[in-house]
């Protein structure tokens, strides 16, 4: 979605949106394929508001998919591409693009950015998530609960998970819902600096 300590208004959503692999809450199991398919083609639409000062709020879209896979350092990555329509938002008034690279590692899952290719791989999820555990990504901090289920898009999701991301320096969050064998189907980010800002988005089309 990570990661978040560079959220700005303009990459809040590209950045809750690449924060998306999990796995079931109800016991620790490692990651699968089965909670979020990365294979060529997979694509997930998203629509949502994007609430600024003032109480205005404005329609958005984004889209997230997989374009296929890439050797990086002899290491295999999924290239994923979050695509974000800001355009109708007057602070903001354009799409935003942003391309992350997810590896599976022994111990978790890891990812880089593509506009920082000289950065380190950085821990996106452990290997083992259950409700309860809290982590770290970079600077970012890390906690998974139980969220039971989730209605989004017209269809319902049992025994979903919610991931919390917060910035080092507390001002931005992100809560993410994911649900087994598709991924996230709601993301929450709220930014309590000036201007503040809060963007929902849910699911309403997945592609395998």
């Amino acid at each position: 979605m990570k990661s978040a300590p560079h959220y700005t208004p303009q990459k809040c959503c590209v950045f809750a949106l690449c924060l998306l692999l999990t796995a079931p809450p109800a016991c620790a199991q490692p990651i699968g394929k089965s909670y979020f398919p990365l294979t060529d083609g997979s694509r997930w639409d998203y629509t949502g508001r994007f609430s600024s000062a003032g109480g205005r709020e404005f329609g958005i879209r984004a889209t997230a998919r997989v374009d296929g896979e890439t050797l990086i350092d002899g290491k295999k990555y999924f290239k994923f591409v979050v695509a974000s329509d800001f355009s109708g938002i007057p602070e903001i008034g354009r799409r935003i693009e942003e391309v992350r690279y997810y590896r599976y590692g022994e111990d978790g899952l890891y990812f880089r950015r593509a506009d920082e290719p000289d950065k380190a791989d950085r821990l996106e999820l452990p290997l083992l998530v259950s409700a309860g555990v809290k982590w770290l990504s970079g600077t970012t901090e890390v906690q998974a609960e139980r969220a039971g289920t989730i209605s989004a898009g017209g269809r319902t999701y049992r025994n979903c998970l919610k991931v919390i991301y917060r910035g080092p320096d507390g001002a931005r969050s992100t809560e993410n819902y994911y649900a087994p064998g598709v991924g996230v189907v709601k993301t929450v980010y709220v930014n309590i600096t000036e201007p503040k800002s809060v963007i929902e988005l849910t699911l309403d089309r997945y592609e395998q």
